[in-house]
């Protein structure tokens, strides 16, 4: 059946840091007064993001509250400041860190965003928004001047629900007024983007830009948003 309505997934999908997250820790450690090596932050981004993904694992419920949505920020945060050697300064250096990002002007568009909303756009196609993420997704959103695209923005802990639930897909088609049969979710998480998409019919997409994924049995893999297009 033809495609009426896209979703997206927001973080790493149609945003990211405009400035890596490494100087921003390093930046915000100096204003306390702690030297930390950028290289040293840079090394132990990926044992961060492991730890992530190990307790999204755990627990991916995390997202439907705000307290906790925040909360896994700064544990990620607290978590780096011990790797690299200042965990006494763990919870400032998280809390300032995470207070940067509440700014649109640290989150910066993939070059293929804004080319493929506004193919979608000109197509007649509804758009919409279903993401992980805390209270400040409407005016990320809005600060980087692609709300507009959006007829629906759905945040996890603004709802109450998480990825991979059903229930947040449902929410969505329902907010949208379309069908999964009609409907495509574009997300670069592969339990939370396709597995929840999937679950409820929806045509999953995974965009994995850095090719870390194999084509996958029940979802369509891209490495560039333009070629959803192809998938429609």
């Amino acid at each position: 059946m033809k495609v009426k309505t896209v979703f997206f997934d927001v973080g790493n999908t149609l945003l990211t840091p405009a400035v890596p997250e490494s100087r921003v820790l390093v930046e915000v450690a100096a204003g306390l007064g702690v030297s930390v090596d950028e290289a040293l932050v840079e090394q132990n981004m990926p044992r961060m993001y492991q730890r992530y993904e190990e307790l999204y694992e755990a627990d991916n419920s995390l997202w439907a509250d705000e307290d906790r949505a925040v909360g896994i920020w700064l544990t990620m945060y607290e978590y780096l400041c011990g790797l690299i050697g200042v965990p006494e300064y763990g919870a400032q250096i998280a809390l300032l860190g995470y207070e940067k990002y509440l700014d649109p002007g640290h989150w910066a568009l993939f070059d293929d965003v804004l080319p493929l909303l506004s193919t979608l756009k000109a197509r007649g196609l509804s758009l919409g928004v279903i993401s992980n993420w805390d209270s400040s997704l409407k005016d990320i959103i809005d600060g980087k001047n692609i709300g507009s695209y959006f007829d629906v923005v759905i945040s996890s802990a603004q709802v109450g629900l998480h990825k991979p639930q059903p229930e947040i897909f449902r929410l969505a088609l329902e907010q949208a007024g379309a069908t999964a049969s009609e409907a495509m979710h574009v997300g670069d998480h592969v339990q939370a983007d396709v597995g929840g998409a999937a679950a409820v019919g929806i045509k999953p997409v995974l965009i994995d830009r850095d090719d870390k994924h194999e084509d996958g049995e029940g979802y369509l893999r891209v490495r560039d948003l333009r070629d959803v297009t192809t998938y429609l």
